[in-house]
């Protein structure tokens, strides 16, 4: 009996074993570095981005409504150039040492100026609103990377390192009061009040640059990177001194995440030294909550905290490198 059991066993299993055929099986392809060799490249590249803000004040303006219901109206955020240097010393098997610079400029031009309105309880006299907007962007990386192969088409580029940026936005609010009758003739007149807001920090950064390459030169990638910075925010303003405003001072220490990614595809055009890189593509970045603004009520003599502000940019960008051997 034990026999028979065995021998049906022994059957079902064979059975099991061989019944179909069995599939194509897929080899992985193996992750391997560059041979060992000693090169260098530089590189510009042209940007053309538009500014992102999160807080209002540095987004829109209440315009009002002879309804009583508020009216925002954004600014215009107009894309404007940078430039983008970099030099690389290439080593090992497929190790690099990068330096970057990034710098974009919005100029401080007027970006707002909405129908003059009217004073409640006063229609004869007017109100006239102008806003003036302009930032300077600055970020530097020191990255040491890592260029590894995955087959014969795609490739990765692991990098970390060290990033610090600086960042300046001016906010002019300048306002113009004519026709108020008493008591209230103290409020005619032309104020202006420039805004400062500044974020400069310092702090690791890693990421990844994946390209697939085509014949003939021609690749595409996709480059994703973060970094974490942490520095001075301070906020400013020449607020008149009266009955119901001060000038404001203030600073603290922020931690400030920062995300970033490029796509784009690029040509290399081999030469009798060397080979030239044209790229092509597009880039988000953003830093949380660099910017920040205080402002004081003197009738309660507290600080009243308004939102924090991100800081990001996004656009199309174009340049070249020249990548040579040692």
């Amino acid at each position: 009996m034990l026999k028979k059991t065995a021998l049906a066993l022994i059957a079902l299993g064979s059975s099991t074993v061989f019944a179909g055929t069995m599939g194509p099986v897929c080899t992985p392809e193996n992750a391997t570095v560059p041979c060992k060799s000693t090169g260098w490249d530089v590189g510009i590249q042209a940007i053309y981005l538009q500014p992102l803000y999160s807080n209002s004040e540095l987004n829109n303006l209440n315009i009002g409504s002879a309804s009583g219901v508020r009216i925002f109206q954004k600014y215009p955020n107009d894309f404007d150039w940078g430039f983008l240097l970099e030099g690389s010393y290439h080593f090992n098997t497929g190790n690099d040492l990068n330096l970057n610079w990034t710098h974009w400029e919005e100029p401080n031009e007027l970006r707002i100026h909405p129908t003059p309105g009217s004073v409640a309880g006063q229609t004869q006299a007017s109100i006239s609103d102008y806003r003036y907007r302009g930032s300077d962007f600055d970020q530097v990386n020191v990255e040491f990377g890592q260029h590894v192969d995955f087959g014969a088409n795609k490739n990765i580029r692991f990098h970390g390192g060290l990033q610090y940026a600086k960042i300046d936005v001016t906010l002019i609010n300048r306002q113009i009061v004519a026709g108020l009758l008493p008591p209230d003739t103290e409020s005619n007149g032309d104020i202006s009040i420039t805004n400062l807001y500044q974020y400069s920090g310092i702090g690791p950064r890693i990421g990844a640059d994946m390209s697939y390459d085509f014949l003939n030169g021609f690749a595409l990638y996709a480059n994703a990177a973060t970094a974490l910075l942490v520095g001075d925010t301070k906020y400013s303003d020449n607020a008149p001194f009266n009955t119901i405003s001060r000038p404001v001072r203030s600073s603290y220490t922020a931690l400030v995440p920062e995300l970033e990614a490029k796509m784009g595809a690029t040509y290399t055009y081999g030469m009798a030294q060397g080979n030239l890189i044209f790229d092509l593509g597009y880039m988000i970045t953003n830093y949380f909550n660099p910017l920040h603004e205080n402002d004081l009520s003197l009738s309660t003599l507290t600080f009243n905290t308004r939102p924090n502000s991100d800081f990001g940019l996004m656009g199309p960008y174009a340049g070249f490198k020249y990548v040579g051997s040692l």
